[in-house]
């Protein structure tokens, strides 16, 4: 393993026992529901900042295309590192002082992987990072107050669409970084950054019309609708797919559909209403 993929796994691994204890110690709290609502949040920031502003880059060297390492890095970064961190902070109920520890740590880490060469700033600097990060904590504190008791229904809605999303942009990851199908562009720009300009785009589109067919229940109609809406990707060729590729997706959006209904029904239980 390359030094750049250690040291990416090993920040991965610190984190994933802290999401463990968190969930062991706060599991009343259902602490999956705010935890993707996180990484959901946190994409929206990256979304902006780092695919259509190129504020920086990641180096955990697993892909030879330098726009996929990057969201690799991303992903590691704002769906572990940070959202696990900020969850915990959360449910645990820490002071603003842990926040600010956290702040100066992560930031720390920014200032060593430049070191290291596992990250690069671009226009981005430090001092954003120490700015952002304690407002991040705060916001998802918050939102862990707001899913208590019977939460606004605002408050619910939001957080169901995020996990539709979120499930939908590392479904899609996964997608193209194995079997490099289901790569949305429209030849406008290098492959994979248009893809990731686009795909969130679309995979929010989708996540409306899932979250739709999941509160009216007209599954059937929504499942329909996700579908004519890949066909008409494929068919105007902005979709580098097979046939069989398209069609596969049926199966993901149902998953996808179930999945996020038990998370709704979660957040329910002992919260009334949505």
């Amino acid at each position: 393993m390359k030094k750049n993929s250690l040291i990416y796994a090993i920040l991965t691994f610190i984190h994933l026992v802290l999401v463990i204890i968190t969930f062991v110690k706060k599991w009343d709290k259902k602490p999956w529901i705010l935890l993707f609502s996180s990484i959901g949040q946190a994409y929206v920031f990256e979304y902006f900042v780092l695919n259509i502003l190129k504020s920086y880059k990641y180096y955990p060297k697993v892909f030879s295309n330098k726009w996929q390492d990057t969201i690799l890095g991303a992903i590691i970064s704002q769906a572990f590192t940070v959202p696990i961190m900020a969850t915990a902070l959360a449910l645990f109920q820490k002071k603003w002082t842990w926040s600010l520890g956290a702040t100066f740590l992560y930031a720390g880490i920014e200032w060593l992987f430049i070191r290291l060469g596992l990250f690069k700033k671009n226009w981005w600097k430090t001092i954003y990072t120490l700015i952002s990060l304690p407002f991040f904590f705060w916001v998802v504190k918050k939102w862990s107050l707001l899913l208590e008791g019977k939460p606004e229904k605002w408050t619910a809605r939001i957080t169901v669409l995020l996990i539709f999303w979120v499930n939908y942009l590392n479904t899609n990851f996964v997608l193209v970084a194995i079997s490099k199908k289901f790569l949305i562009r429209i030849k406008w720009s290098k492959k994979y950054y248009q893809h990731f300009i686009i795909a969130p785009a679309y995979f929010m589109i989708q996540s409306v019309i899932a979250y739709v067919a999941l509160l009216t229940k007209k599954w059937a109609l929504g499942l329909g609708t996700l579908h004519l809406m890949d066909q008409l990707l494929y068919r105007l060729n902005w979709i580098k797919a097979k046939r069989w590729t398209v069609y596969c997706m049926l199966p993901l959006h149902l998953t996808n559909l179930l999945l996020v209904k038990l998370f709704k029904k979660q957040m329910e239980s002992g919260q009334e209403g949505t």
